[in-house]
């Protein structure tokens, strides 16, 4: 009797039992919009950070160095991942650099290599690994 009970509980509640899935359009959807870049390590140095902006658009963002443009990049996000995945296409020579991202409200953190490092692990950039760790906070406006 409670097998049966059990069971019928289960088929008035089916979709509790599933997870809901990462999407990546939410996730490139919520990175729309002006980023204003707070820190930039890389190989474990900082580097200069001030006046530079993100614009997030679609599945691209342009690079800004106060008002002007520096270049546009596509992206690939892979959120089914821990931690979340995210592929560079700078285009050109520059090529393809993979990385990590973390978006925590109005806060988001990008680790990736150099064209042709590997992937990090970790929001981390030690010297010696090709790594830059940008965090970014998103402009209010």
């Amino acid at each position: 009797m409670r097998q049966a009970l059990a069971f019928l509980l289960f088929l008035q509640f089916p979709l509790a039992a599933e997870e809901k899935k990462p999407d990546a359009k939410a996730d490139a959807e919520a990175l729309k919009g002006i980023w204003e870049v707070v820190s930039t390590t890389h190989d474990g140095k900082d580097v200069p950070a001030k006046g530079r902006t993100l614009v997030f658009h679609g599945n691209a963002f342009t690079a800004y160095t106060g008002d002007k443009p520096e270049r546009a990049i596509a992206f690939i996000l892979d959120p089914a991942t821990n931690p979340k995945r995210i592929d560079l296409d700078r285009g050109g020579k520059d090529g393809k650099a993979y990385g990590i991202y973390l978006l925590e409200k109005d806060e988001l953190k990008l680790c990736y290599g150099e064209p042709g490092a590997e992937r990090p692990k970790a929001f981390e950039s030690k010297a010696g690994k090709k790594v830059f760790l940008v965090v970014l906070k998103r402009a209010k406006g």
